[in-house]
């Protein structure tokens, strides 16, 4: 076992779960609360916040034409496939549009989510919205959307600004700017997909879905640091995959992708443990949602050992919720069954006889 990098209180003589976990490198304790009108630094200020718009979560996705895909910078061009032409089925890592949040989200926020996801892709710093009508509110849902279930973007880290129409009259966006935390240059993307494709051919060979999670969960506590060094990529996925030192975001974000990866849909979460700021995940296994804290799972001992634990590795909303509190801007799944202790594999028979 490895030792942890981390200063340890000398009381304490327990295994005790990571805590003190930023989320943010810039804003930390808001980022995430819709509430706070300050956190996306607007370019242009004195605007009012609206109330949230947009149509119900469960409206048919509105299309969306070719201009509505404006993206800075970017003169990438959709390929045409004619009918006869064989395409090859997309993975759930490369599918937004099979993903929850962006399934919980209005009609209009997918087309800002759409344009986003876009912008990302090809590297661009800023897209258009002024054709959509859409909010500060309507922005912010969008771009935690796409954060919190797109983990294979490592650039991200520092959130967004807007530009408002006008920002005497009306609240309505112009465009959004992305505050990359690295540019393409700095991101190792060909060693991080190369590594990650290690351990997900590993996790493949397992014997059940339970076992695939499972697998990717203890690679990831066996081989990351936790650590507050300040790095950009702690907050990504890269951070435990690539360089073995993550926050709770890079843990989260890891398991996410290797997750998704692997077929499983898998978003990240936020709120606070031991009333410090913090992010798991939830994962969907045979048709039910669960929680899982990697960071949590991966204690240390009074003499600096690492633990691997799977405490907090699918379990219901009742057992998880007993020391962590959400606090999320976004629709989140129900996790109200099964509590696997470590050991038990759901896959095997008399699954309803755990309690």
């Amino acid at each position: 076992m490895k030792k942890k990098l981390c200063v340890l209180l000398s009381a304490i003589l327990c295994v005790v779960p990571l805590s003190g976990c930023s989320l943010s490198k810039s804003e930390p304790a808001n980022v995430y609360l819709p509430e706070n009108a300050n956190i996306i630094h607007p370019a242009a200020s004195s605007s009012t916040s609206s109330s949230v718009s947009g149509g119900n979560v469960n409206e048919p996705e509105e299309l969306l034409s070719s201009s509505s895909n404006s993206v800075t910078s970017s003169s990438a061009e959709t390929p045409t496939v004619t009918p006869d032409e064989p395409t090859e089925p997309v993975a759930l890592i490369d599918n937004f549009r099979g993903k929850w949040y962006y399934n919980h989200i209005s009609r209009k926020r997918k087309q800002v989510y759409a344009r986003l996801y876009s912008c990302v892709e090809n590297n661009a710093e800023e897209f258009d919205v002024s054709d959509l009508d859409v909010s500060k509110q309507d922005v912010f849902d969008a771009y935690w959307a796409f954060n919190y279930e797109n983990p294979q973007f490592l650039t991200l880290g520092s959130g967004y600004e807007i530009t408002f129409l006008n920002s005497k009259v009306s609240n309505k966006v112009k465009s959004v700017k992305i505050n990359y935390g690295r540019t393409a240059d700095e991101v190792g993307q060909t060693e991080f997909e190369a590594r990650a494709e290690t351990v997900l051919e590993e996790a493949r060979a397992q014997d059940s879905d339970y076992e695939k999670l499972k697998y990717v969960h203890d690679w990831i506590v066996d081989n990351t640091v936790y650590t507050k060094s300040g790095a950009a990529y702690e907050s990504e996925a890269d951070g435990p995959i690539v360089y073995g030192q993550a926050l709770c975001e890079g843990y989260s974000k890891a398991f996410m992708y290797f997750a998704q990866s692997l077929g499983f849909q898998c978003i990240c979460a936020i709120g606070s443990g031991h009333l410090e700021d913090h992010m798991w995940n939830m994962v969907k296994l045979g048709g039910t949602w669960y929680n899982v804290d990697v960071t949590w799972d991966d204690p240390v001992k009074s003499d600096g050992i690492q633990e691997l634990w799977h405490d907090y590795f699918l379990i219901n909303d009742a057992q998880f919720r007993l020391d962590h509190r959400v606090e999320h801007p976004l629709v989140l799944p129900n996790a109200p069954d099964g509590y696997f202790p470590y050991g038990y594999d759901p896959d095997e028979e008399n699954v309803s006889d755990v309690n």
